[in-house]
């Protein structure tokens, strides 16, 4: 039997020290709030996921994978759709000592690795050829780096409503008078409480969300110009100068990236 044929249903222990699931998502798709009794490494090698975890929203494009530890409440989504793969761990691995999720970025050898152990029998033999591809895994996890552009989430009922609106119209432009006033506030405690609760301004904020965005769009294969309307710049060279301002790079190297 295939490894990517057992059911997470069926699962309360893992078969093996390493499991690999793949499956594909839809677009629209969305997986509630849950936890595992192992650690979990998931990426898509095709689309975006996004993942919500406790006060943050991580967008998880090809190039970066979220790091999961057992106990660990996420949900999952994808607008577009997305093939995935989730790297079930033993919860005694401990070389990547966090109790919190962290994302990374993925290697092109670690990927290599996945794919290939994706093709093991679910009870793959522990000796052998399998065994070293998994314990190359293993030890290539801590050598991965950390990926710090993740969306702080408030936890206030409030700014948790504005964040959410302001996600799914990210070309509208507010200034934040307009937000305050919404909230029946002065536009001076809607800042503070906003950075109290985030750790962002409310500016920072929504060009985060407007950067992450474009790398959602940007794997969809939709063009520069399409995506630089639709959240709301007036031209491509503004949203160009936005992504290099955050990124380092243009759109067209972003997308030109092995």
């Amino acid at each position: 039997m295939a490894k990517n044929q057992l059911s997470l249903l069926d699962m309360t222990s893992l078969p093996r020290e390493v499991f690999v699931r793949q499956q594909y998502m839809p677009a629209g798709h969305f997986f509630p709030s849950h936890s595992h009794n192992w650690h979990q490494l998931l990426y898509a090698t095709s689309g975006v996921l996004m993942v919500d975890v406790i006060n943050e929203r991580l967008f998880i494009p090809p190039e970066k994978a979220v790091w999961l530890p057992k106990g660990c409440e996420h949900s999952v989504s994808t607008a577009f759709g997305a093939e995935l793969k989730s790297l079930y761990i033993d919860a005694s691995y401990q070389q990547l000592a966090t109790t919190k999720s962290i994302v990374l970025n993925i290697s092109k050898l670690l990927k290599a690795l996945v794919i290939e152990a994706s093709k093991f029998d679910i009870e793959y033999p522990e000796t052998g050829y399998e065994s070293q591809v998994v314990d190359l895994i293993l030890g290539t996890l801590p050598r991965l780096s950390q990926d710090n552009t993740h969306l702080p989430w408030p936890t206030s009922p409030e700014l948790e409503s504005l964040c959410a609106r302001l996600y799914d119209h990210p070309g509208k432009r507010y200034s934040t008078e307009a937000l305050a006033k919404g909230l029946a506030v002065s536009k001076r405690t809607l800042e503070r409480r906003f950075f109290k609760d985030t750790g962002m301004s409310l500016q920072a904020w929504c060009l985060r969300l407007r950067f992450l965005k474009a790398i959602e769009l940007l794997n969809t294969g939709q063009n520069i110009t399409s995506i630089a309307l639709e959240l709301g710049y007036s031209s491509s060279s503004s949203f160009i100068y936005m992504f290099r301002e955050q990124s380092g790079i243009s759109p067209g190297q972003y997308l030109a990236k092995p």
